[in-house]
Order: structure tokens, then sequence, then C-alpha cells
């Protein structure tokens, strides 16, 4: 398989500059996009092995506030401000009609996004967390700060101490209300798997159009130990909004394997 060619860009929220990588950016038409969310403290570059397994397909990937080479400001960092990077990446490429997935503590920015801008949406992929901003407890920055990428930068603390003072909890089960375009939530099944039974439940009650695949072997990284399987469950679920669009919205189910 050829590699797509991966560019990169920054777009601007006010005066913070956000960091993204893109990859066929001229995909065909037919081809919806898919905008990757990181978890607490991830990276755009942990989702180029996905980018290269969906090529054709584009695929853009953005690291929010205080992450990777985004700026880094002294304060900005609550659930709000976190969802308006989403929203001034999609105004800046001038995106619709697109899928987002978010992982981990992606997830519920990326729930904050698609409730509040439910037609932009064609699809929305939820990896092993569940509808809720938590607050984060007292020394979780601190925890952080022995993690490589914080020893090279030890200005990306500014960010950690910033998420850890301005977090609170934000449930988000009721916002999943106003989301009508097909939902996808892909679980693990091992102890460290985030996404519970309850929260299996919580998102069946809420969603009128999901799927819930649950992965056994799995753990909170749901793309291993077979990153094979993954891929293929992302292309079957882009694979039917390919072909329809934000319809088929009456259906409900859940598997495991």
């Amino acid at each position: 398989m050829t590699r797509p060619l991966i560019s990169e860009g920054y777009a601007k929220n006010g005066t913070v500059r956000l960091h993204y990588t893109e990859s066929a950016p001229d995909t065909p038409s037919g081809l919806t996009p898919l905008v990757y969310i990181h978890g607490a403290y991830g990276s755009t570059e942990g989702f180029l092995p996905e980018m290269e397994a969906l090529a054709p397909r584009r695929c853009v990937s953005v690291r929010l506030r205080g992450r990777g080479q985004s700026d880094i400001p002294e304060s900005g960092y609550t659930f709000n401000d976190n969802v308006s990077d989403i929203e001034a990446l999609v105004d800046h490429l001038r995106l619709t009609n697109f899928c987002l997935v978010g992982w981990s503590m992606g997830v519920p920015y990326s729930i904050g996004f698609a409730s509040r801008h439910p037609e932009k949406l064609s699809g929305l992929i939820l990896l092993d967390y569940q509808a809720r901003h938590p607050e984060y407890s007292a020394g979780w920055a601190e925890r952080w700060a022995s993690d490589p990428s914080i020893m090279d930068r030890p200005d990306r603390i500014t960010a950690l101490r910033g998420l850890e003072k301005e977090s609170s909890e934000v449930l988000l089960w009721e916002d999943l209300d106003r989301i009508d375009c097909p939902v996808l939530v892909i679980g693990g099944g091992q102890p460290d798997a985030l996404l519970k039974r309850e929260h299996v439940d919580k998102y069946h009650q809420h969603l009128r159009n999901l799927k819930v695949i649950i992965f056994s072997d799995s753990g909170h990284n749901v793309s291993q130990p077979d990153f094979g399987r993954f891929i293929n469950a992302l292309r079957t679920f882009l694979g039917g909004i390919d072909q329809t669009g934000a319809g088929n919205r009456n259906r409900s189910n859940s598997a495991t394997v």
C-alpha cells in the first residue's frame, strides 16, 4: 500500500495556535473525512498508523491546547475551552459531513462538539470511555511529570496543571439525546478498559442509531492486540456512512468479539 502524503498545519482559536496533521486532503468525495481527538495528553502522531491504514480517506488529527506543538497558554483548560479547540479546527478546515472519533478523554470532548453541532457530523466514533468529563484529582498533573514527553518539554507541565486546576465534572449523557448521526462505540473487555457495562447501557438509552463492539481481549487501547480487527471495524462503520450518509437512524445493536 502506498503511504498517504501527511501534511501539517495550524488552526487558531483566538490567540491559541493548534497543531494538526492531515492525510489525503484531496480524498475522493465519496469517502467521509475522519477527525481524530486524542486522550487527556495524547498526540497527533499517535493516529498516524490509522491514517495510513485508512488511506485514501482524508484523516485529520489535532493536538488540543497545551499538547504537542500546539500553544501552551497559562490558563484556559476547561472542558468548554477544549471543545472550542475542535470547533476552531473544524471552522479552519471548513469541514462538513465528517466523522469525529475520540479516544479516552477525547470522548467527552467529541460528545461536547457533536451535541452542539449535530448538523456537521455524518458519524461519531467513541473509543473506550463514558459520556462524562471528570474532575481531575489533586496530583494528577504531577503524576505525568515523569513521562518522557514531559521530561523533554518541561513547559508542558503548565498545561497539565491547567487541566487539573480547571477541570470539573461534566455529565454528558443527556447531551447524547441531541445526536442523531450513526454512532459506533468500541470498548475493551480486559480489566484496564474504562468503558463498563453500565456505560454501554446508558449509551443505548440515549442514542438512536448506535452500534457497540466490545473486543474481549483488548484493554483501554482498543486498537490492540489486533490492529487489523480495529481497522476493519472502523472501515465497516465508515463504509456504511459513505453509502447512506446520516440515514438509517433507527437501529441499535451490540456485539462482542
